[in-house]
């Protein structure tokens, strides 16, 4: 039984609101990777500097500013270091956060397969969530969803050469002429711009549907990343509507933010210390408020996509 757009985005919200508490892991884990990641740039970028003689409490105006670009643009290869750190935190990430969605994905499967096939039901019919049945799900698919990732993500970079080479051909084919090879060049990254933002969306939504997938048949990441691609493929209306719908109320939810959050911005166009003191809490206010709304709406994909997935294969 094929469900229409909007009865999928129901389940979808009743399922993702129902387990409220995957979306507190989401939450958790995007407060930890910031902490993270601020802290191992302070970690890597602190002894480069010292190690240069830069002082950050010492730039005080435009000149201090350009020596110490100049000093560290002649120190370039100590950078190679904090770049591949930066890396291996990233992959660091993935792999962490490939078992978070794992553990989520069987979750939502098995919640939106408690609930049943009927459009109406009792309020806490999805609600299934134990933190033993996350962990299982994490330990079982966390490495399988890593490969989905990774497997998915590197096809998109290489489609994503496809426009990128030909650019980069005629910029170096016009090099003796600066104005036509800067022309060339940003028409080109708009283009590159533009095809990379659709290519994103549907490696999105492969990635989504493969993990759902995979929570539901549990094999392998390859036999996943096959079926959610024919799955996309076959079904490629109802999948970019529920991911574009998503999007559109994520784009929504942002702009409610950014408009309480543009209070902060008050000091930045005075430019008195005060107003960054009396508004900084709203300002942070609303970067949490983001993450939260960001956690609960990639709930909401995830539990869309896993309904797409149970429907045929209760």
């Amino acid at each position: 039984m094929k469900r229409g757009i909007f009865d999928t985005l129901k389940r979808g919200a009743e399922n993702a609101l129902s387990n409220w508490q995957l979306s507190l892991i989401r939450f958790i884990e995007i407060l930890a990777f910031c902490a993270l990641t601020v802290l191992g740039i302070i970690v890597a970028l602190v002894p480069i500097f010292v190690s240069l003689g830069i002082h950050l409490s010492e730039i005080n105006d435009a000149d201090d500013m350009h020596s110490a670009m100049t000093t560290l643009a002649e120190q370039w290869p100590v950078f190679i270091w904090f770049f591949a750190g930066m890396f291996v935190m990233f992959f660091f990430f993935v792999f962490v956060h490939s078992y978070v969605e794992a553990g989520c994905a069987r979750l939502f499967v098995d919640a939106d397969r408690a609930a049943g096939p009927a459009a109406t039901g009792q309020k806490g019919r999805y609600r299934v969530f134990s933190a033993s049945r996350w962990f299982a799900g994490a330990r079982e698919g966390g490495w399988r969803v890593f490969w989905i990732y990774n497997f998915a993500w590197s096809v998109a970079a290489l489609i994503l050469l496809i426009p990128l080479i030909p650019v980069a051909a005629l910029m170096l084919a016009f090099r003796g002429n600066p104005a036509v090879s800067a022309g060339v060049g940003c028409l080109g990254m708009l283009i590159v711009l533009l095809f990379g933002i659709v290519l994103g969306l549907v490696t999105g939504m492969w990635t989504n549907r493969a993990i759902a997938n995979w929570a539901v048949e549990r094999g392998t990441a390859r036999h996943a990343l096959g079926s959610g691609w024919r799955a996309v493929k076959g079904d490629f209306g109802r999948h970019l509507l529920i991911a574009l719908a998503i999007i559109v109320v994520a784009l929504a939810g942002s702009s409610a933010v950014s408009s309480v959050t543009s209070f902060g911005s008050f000091s930045s166009i005075h430019g008195h210390n005060i107003y960054n003191v009396v508004f900084a809490p709203v300002r942070m206010i609303g970067t949490i408020l983001s993450w939260a709304i960001s956690s609960l709406i990639s709930s909401w994909y995830l539990a869309s996509y896993s309904a797409l997935s149970v429907e045929n294969k209760p």
